[in-house]
């Protein structure tokens, strides 16, 4: 069964009790409260009764007559039916001070003694009410039923369940109907829901759920198209990896494969100088297979990391005497400039890493008779270190793109590096729960600062 029905089903089940509870708890309360309204005005007329048949005896000095009174009817009729057919007097019977029934409106007990009718004697003794004439009791007063409805009352009652019914089978309808509406409105949009679920199972990324709603509904279909934008942008990076590495593996290939072939077919000969391209390729994919390793374990968070508390300042200093000559080859200035006690838990050659592939990057765009300035100090809670240079900038449109893969500037699109090394440096420092970023204007160089927490120095310096 689908949702759309079930949810009917349960809306209208829950409407068909609460209608069915409702009548039920009405007409008992209904029935209720009017039994006890009766009772009280039973009494209340016991009380006028007695009082007028009190004036009678005054006025008559004995009951001789009174017969007649509580004989006489009124009778209502309404269309052919009679509706209500009473006498004030003819619902009681009144009982002179012997126990003699001397006046009643049914007959059959009209002369009737207490002493031989028990059950005359039991009601009189539990429902009568005293009959007084100058002070002295004269009779007693006593109603014959006290629990039967009359015509008009059983009537009433009677329509009074009618409209509660009636009540609670539209009341039953309409829930029925709003039922229907509110299930079609939850179940339009889940089926949305469903269908553009089917469709990108099958592989439609381009597919949006128009879901403009702001309850939950809503909610969730815009987490759903912000999940399907994410694995949009992840099979386009798939996309752009593979198409990547297999430019980058095709290049050096390229080379290593014409080389070979000139070689065999005895075209170059087999020297140390032909055969150094060959071996320089071979390094070059030897290093792009373990930048792609590096980063593969980086981004599945299996990258291994030997966490020790270090000082940057030294690290950086290491990193930069390391690339110092050829920095110096390509008339480049290196200054490290790094405060004290620069403690952060980290991963020492992992840093090493992260720092040589920054300032590899830096010295790559610096032109000749530049500087490449190195700064590692204190932010707050964090250790800041900035690679600056005085190259030809980021262009702004290229910043989001500098830590993806095989991203490569205009400038070194001459086949140096693989394009991974800031995409590794921005998946090493995540690991450290640290953060990388650029700042550039073009023709102003490029500054790239890296902050790690900083922790407290070791009891040991190391």
């Amino acid at each position: 069964m689908s949702f759309r029905w079930r949810l009917i089903g349960a809306l209208v089940l829950t409407a068909l009790c609460a209608a069915v509870g409702t009548y039920l708890l009405a007409s008992r309360t209904i029935a209720d409260r009017f039994d006890a309204f009766r009772v009280q005005m039973r009494q209340a007329d016991t009380q006028d009764m007695a009082r007028l048949l009190g004036q009678y005896w005054e006025a008559r000095g004995s009951w001789e007559g009174v017969d007649q009174y509580f004989r006489a009817r009124l009778t209502v009729w309404v269309q052919g039916q009679v509706v209500y057919q009473e006498s004030r007097l003819g619902e009681y019977m009144l009982v002179d001070n012997e126990g003699r029934v001397v006046a009643c409106g049914y007959e059959p007990f009209l002369g009737h003694h207490l002493a031989m009718d028990d059950s005359l004697r039991e009601r009189t003794q539990r429902y009568g009410h005293p009959v007084m004439a100058g002070g002295e009791r004269v009779g007693t007063l006593v109603p014959l039923d006290t629990v039967d409805h009359s015509p008009l009352e059983m009537d009433f009652l009677a329509s009074v369940r009618r409209a509660t019914l009636i009540g609670g089978a539209i009341a039953l309808a309409v829930a029925a109907v709003l039922g229907t509406l509110l299930a079609t409105q939850l179940s339009a949009p889940l089926r949305r829901l469903m269908l553009a679920t089917d469709r990108i199972a099958r592989g439609d990324l381009a597919h949006r759920v128009a879901l403009r709603s702001r309850d939950e509904i809503g909610r969730l279909a815009r987490a759903m198209n912000r999940m399907v934008e994410a694995l949009q942008r992840s099979e386009n990076a798939r996309r752009r990896l593979l198409t990547d590495v297999a430019h980058e593996l095709r290049t050096p290939l390229t080379v290593i494969q014409g080389n070979l072939e000139a070689m065999l077919d005895g075209v170059f000969p087999v020297t140390p100088d032909n055969l150094s391209p060959v071996y320089e390729e071979t390094l070059h994919l030897g290093g792009l297979i373990e930048d792609l390793r590096d980063l593969t374990l980086a981004e599945s968070g299996k990258l291994a990391l030997n966490l020790e508390a270090i000082d940057l300042g030294p690290v950086a200093e290491n990193a930069c005497e390391a690339l110092r000559p050829t920095a110096a080859e390509q008339g480049i200035r290196l200054d490290v400039t790094a405060e004290q006690d620069l403690w952060v838990r980290a991963d020492r050659r992992r840093v090493r890493q992260v720092l040589g592939n920054v300032l590899s990057n830096a010295l790559r765009f610096s032109p000749e008779g530049s500087t490449v300035s190195v700064q590692v100090r204190h932010a707050g809670d964090e250790v800041l270190m900035s690679i600056s240079d005085q190259g030809p900038g980021i262009p702004h449109d290229e910043i989001d793109q500098v830590f993806e893969r095989f991203y490569k500037g205009d400038a070194a699109r001459s086949g140096h590096g693989t394009g991974l090394g800031l995409a590794i440096a921005r998946e090493i420092v995540a690991a450290h729960d640290g953060r990388i970023w650029v700042e550039s204007s073009p023709g102003r160089g490029a500054a790239f600062h890296i902050a790690l927490p900083t922790v407290a120095a070791p009891a040991e310096p190391l």
